[in-house]
């Protein structure tokens, strides 16, 4: 009880901290043609009434309409990736990093934010070799799995220019894919922030293990896909103003191409192998931007492992105050810069994510500091009440 009323005090102190003093901080092409062939969902199933609007008090009963996973018989993970090529600048303190600091929201709202947390699913944070020991520390501290990871190359990918400098070791995201002790995965950005739980994604029909197409070849330098696989994702969205959901007459970007932010995957070593030998094949995909255009490629709807169209209903970029209206259940953005919207909603529930991360941290180390001296006075005065005790703290 006296936890929770330091959480409710930590956590409003912080909300009011954000009310009166924060300050807002400060396309992607398509590799290949346009390909009308849609061999999933020919179009996104609409919304009942009943279920849009924020008053829907235990979540988006859209996205919730899927049910929870059974995660008795099935290992789940949700999964992110951070680099310090990413995350932070020379020298940057951890609370000073803003991808850090967004990785860590995404971890507490998976692992202990009653509106949002998950049931029975790991979260695991994938780090490179340049992550310091300090932030893993704290990752662990926060509850995630740390999975620390090599980077990735191939033995001829001098050709791979991104299109920004701090994208240079992205590829080590595949690293997912040698993680088969789980029988699916939930790849997510480190900017992410939920607003309800993720769970019944796993139960989304696009989110279900396929056969290869065995009728349709890769071009003879690549290696044999293996005969099951699974890539489901969300088309790129092209700005602020679309539809919800959006489709690709109504807010998205190029036809068949998905954001590789936010995708469910099932790890399999011979398709790790075929992805990271398209790194030695100069131009089979645009390096511009690294992971994404290789997934792309490589999950094309018109070649034999074609990518599948989760409900967009789980997740959008450029958020906008009809996102929020409609039940959007997790929002892609950066958290400390200016939504793409401007919207002053969609900002605010960025803050106050933060802060209410913040102070429940904040909560639970001081709860952990009073123990260690409960106990330790305990040892010294037997019998005796330690001063918190005592003053009823």
């Amino acid at each position: 009880m006296r936890r929770d009323i330091r959480v409710l005090l930590y956590t409003g102190f912080a909300a009011a901290v954000v009310l009166t003093t924060f300050i807002t901080f400060g396309k992607r092409p398509s590799l290949n043609p346009a390909s009308k062939f849609r061999p999933y969902r020919d179009e996104q199933p609409k919304i009942p009434p009943q279920y849009q609007g924020d008053h829907i008090a235990h979540g988006s009963a859209y996205a919730n309409q899927f049910g929870w996973p059974d995660t008795q018989n099935e290992t789940l993970a949700y999964v992110t990736w951070l680099s310090s090529t990413v995350a932070q600048k020379d020298g940057q303190k951890p609370e000073d990093d803003v991808y850090f600091i967004g990785t860590r929201i995404l971890v507490w709202q998976l692992l202990h934010y009653e509106p949002t947390k998950a049931k029975g699913i790991d979260v695991v944070v994938l780090v490179t070799p340049d992550v310091d020991e300090q932030r893993r520390l704290q990752l662990r501290k926060d509850g995630a799995m740390v999975r620390p990871i090599e980077f990735v190359h191939g033995k001829h990918d001098a050709w791979l220019h991104p299109k920004e400098g701090r994208w240079n070791d992205i590829m080590s995201k595949l690293r997912a894919w040698e993680m088969t002790e789980y029988s699916r995965i939930l790849m997510l950005d480190g900017d992410m922030i939920l607003r309800y739980p993720l769970d019944g994604i796993f139960n989304d029909p696009a989110a279900q293990p396929a056969k290869t197409n065995v009728s349709i070849l890769n071009p003879p330098d690549e290696v044999r896909l293996p005969s099951e696989y699974l890539l489901a994702s969300i088309g790129e969205v092209a700005g602020a103003k679309h539809a919800f959901p959006p489709d690709w007459d109504h807010g998205l970007k190029k036809r068949g191409y998905f954001c590789a932010g936010f995708f469910m995957l099932k790890p399999n070593k011979q398709i790790f192998k075929y992805y990271t030998d398209l790194l030695d094949i100069e131009n089979r995909f645009s390096p511009v931007y690294m992971e994404q255009n290789l997934l792309n490629y490589a999950h094309r709807w018109d070649g034999p492992a074609p990518w599948k169209e989760l409900s967009y209903a789980w997740n959008i970029r450029s958020v906008n105050d009809n996102d929020l209206d409609q039940g959007v259940v997790s929002m892609h953005e950066k958290w400390w810069e200016e939504p793409f919207s401007h919207s002053e909603r969609v900002k605010g529930i960025f803050h106050e994510m933060r802060w209410k991360m913040e102070g429940y941290y904040l909560a639970r180390n001081d709860e952990v500091r009073k123990q260690q001296v409960d106990k330790a006075y305990a040892l010294e005065h037997p019998g005796h009440k330690s001063p918190w005790n005592r003053s009823g703290q």
